[in-house]
């Protein structure tokens, strides 16, 4: 039986990473795209074998490790790739290649259907396609009363000891909190994001390595002792799905105080320079924004689709969320120095 342990598996952008496609004949003549990604990817396999079956390819599936660690071995490998497709990047990774010759540009014909902000999320570049989206948020246990209403309520004497959250040098979720207290706090001024960090080293933050041993461990909700978690904005309407019609409603909630702008993880798609199969890679964008797979995203990777006004299932109205997405300009040092200096703050 499923169980919300089973969302690591499909949403935790701790482990986000990627999907390579590398293209060469089978046994029976066939090019065979090998699809190596993050842990957390998940897609249909009926549209999979669709896919092969209109395009006369054999799609092969292999999981890797987390972000930094693959972009680092396609980077690596810039301009010889072990693959044709890298899926996974996102914008926290993706000015780490800049200029680096990782990917060849490629301008699907569903772009235009994309909202302008989500690509804008991306720099609007034309080396990555975006494919899903995602909000990083505090969850709070419904069961331990009221929730805070405003970030700096964690800082008070009444929440020492109440949240977990995941460590932005080894979590994709970690460094998006971190993300978003920079947006909100600021770099300069009277009180700042560092200032925040070190109030809520002060009250006793718990800092682990990844979303699963926050959730499924800390988490008051699965039996720790911490009822504020730094998770996903549809990690409601996951605890909902994965109850199979137990819960009507779910036991948590996300804490979006007023004003406060969350920041936006937009996933995409490249095509690696260097590939022998540039319109073989350039289909299976075109597929991954396709109506089908984009309807596919909020069971199968419990995030959004960038596609708009496709229909989804009842339970995913507990991840429908008024969000302002934080206005960021972010480059590779940038989040570099964030990471270096939360990493002062934390460890002195």
């Amino acid at each position: 039986m499923r169980t919300i342990r089973t969302l690591i598996i499909l949403v935790c952008f701790a482990s986000v990473g990627l999907l390579v496609l590398s293209c060469g004949d089978d046994d029976g003549g066939q090019p065979t795209l090998v699809v190596l990604t993050h842990s957390s990817f998940d897609i249909d396999r009926e549209l999979v074998a669709r896919f092969e079956q209109e395009h006369h390819v054999t799609v092969d599936i292999r999981k890797g490790g987390d972000a930094n660690e693959v972009v680092n071995r396609a980077l690596l490998n810039a301009g010889n790739p072990e693959g044709d497709v890298l899926y996974g990047i996102d914008n926290l990774t993706l000015p780490r290649t800049v200029g680096k010759g990782l990917f060849e540009e490629y301008t699907s014909a569903l772009r235009d259907r994309i909202p302008s902000d989500v690509r804008a999320g991306l720099g609007d570049s034309r080396e990555v396609t975006p494919i899903d989206y995602g909000y990083v948020a505090l969850n709070f246990d419904r069961a331990k009363g009221t929730a805070p209403s405003r970030l700096e309520d964690l800082t008070n004497a009444a929440w020492r000891g109440k949240l977990v959250v995941e460590d932005p040098t080894t979590s994709s979720p970690g460094l998006q909190f971190l993300a978003t207290t920079v947006a909100q706090f600021g770099e300069t001024g009277s009180y700042t994001w560092k200032d925040y960090w070190r109030d809520l080293r002060a009250n006793d933050v718990l800092v682990v390595d990844g979303w699963d041993a926050a959730y499924n461990t800390y988490f008051s909700r699965n039996g720790g002792d911490r009822p504020v978690v730094v998770s996903y904005t549809t990690s409601p309407a996951a605890e909902v799905f994965f109850s199979e019609g137990k819960l009507s409603e779910p036991p948590t909630s996300n804490v979006i105080p007023a004003g406060t702008k969350l920041f936006r993880q937009v996933e995409a798609a490249g095509v690696l320079r260097g590939t022998k199969q540039p319109e073989l890679a350039g289909q299976f964008i075109d597929f991954l924004l396709s109506d089908d797979v984009q309807a596919h995203i909020p069971e199968t990777m419990f995030v959004y689709p960038v596609m708009p006004g496709l229909a989804t299932p009842d339970w995913w109205q507990w991840a429908k969320v008024d969000v302002q997405p934080a206005a960021l300009s972010v480059d590779g040092p940038t989040i570099e120095r964030w990471v270096r200096e939360w990493t002062d703050i934390m460890r002195r």
